[in-house]
């Protein structure tokens, strides 16, 4: 009896119009991942639709492959995904956190006159959401809208610095790329550097997403404490240089705070 209410009150498709059924589907799967609270299982979808688990999984394989569902690295269950929110504009967080941060990027690019990005967390990566540059001829390539690893970027290893300790056991469990010659591999070496960053709120990345660039990267905290998002400024290894970087430090710090007094 549950399974049919679960069924029926997520098909609003109205009678008189045609429909194909894998679409159905697909939606009512879609609607069921929003309504849930917290991610949800394979299992749970299964029980609710009364699909059978061949078809759960295709249609759930199909809504992740186009960004519309993602999977929770903990708990394996399903959420709704970014491009979900996008293009329903209902991620007013994103929204705010643009609009409220873009002053302070355009303040940090024409002190430095090198790229400054503005990232949120996801799972087990980062998502850029706005990306400001400067007017030289050689400069960062565009970074939005784009998913970047964590062991290798200053705001993955920031996020990671966030991580509970399971959450970093099950990231460090897993192969870590060797995208550069400078790219850290080693997962206690790893660590070392997270623990660092804990300790000093600032994390930098040398030449480990492309040899030819490096970065540095501090944390935005909202009200509640929460991480919202994490601010970058990068630049052309030969250009912005590790000496370059020490003296960014405390401005990009004080920019995060500024970004923080702004929020909701």
């Amino acid at each position: 009896m549950e399974k049919n209410n679960n069924i029926k009150n997520h098909q609003i498709i109205k009678q008189e119009n045609p429909s194909v059924q894998a679409v159905d589907r697909a939606i009512i799967l879609l609607k069921l991942i929003a309504d849930s609270s917290n991610p949800i299982s394979i299992n749970e979808l299964i029980e609710k639709t009364n699909l059978n688990r061949t078809t759960v999984w295709r249609l759930v394989g199909t809504l992740e492959n186009h960004d519309l569902i993602e999977r929770d690295p903990i708990t394996k269950g399903y959420q709704i995904g970014y491009e979900t929110i996008r293009m329903a504009t209902l991620a007013p967080q994103y929204h705010s956190l643009v609009r409220r941060s873009r002053w302070v990027m355009e303040k940090l690019r024409d002190e430095f006159q090198e790229t400054v990005l503005l990232s949120v967390p996801k799972h087990f990566t980062t998502l850029t959401i706005e990306q400001i540059d400067p007017n030289h001829s050689i400069r960062l390539v565009d970074y939005v809208n784009a998913y970047l690893p964590l062991h290798c970027t200053s705001n993955g290893k920031m996020l990671l610095s966030y991580f509970s300790t399971e959450e970093l056991d099950i990231f460090l469990k897993r192969p870590l790329e060797k995208v550069t010659d400078s790219t850290i591999t080693d997962p206690n070496k790893l660590r070392e550097e997270i623990k660092d960053i804990k300790e000093n709120g600032i994390s930098f990345c040398l030449g480990e997403l492309d040899e030819n660039e490096n970065g540095i990267c501090a944390p935005i905290i909202d009200k509640k404490q929460n991480l919202v998002g994490f601010l970058n400024v990068c630049g052309p290894s030969f250009r912005f240089t590790e000496e370059k970087m020490s003296t960014v430090k405390n401005r990009l710090v004080e920019a995060c705070k500024s970004i923080s007094e702004n929020l909701d």
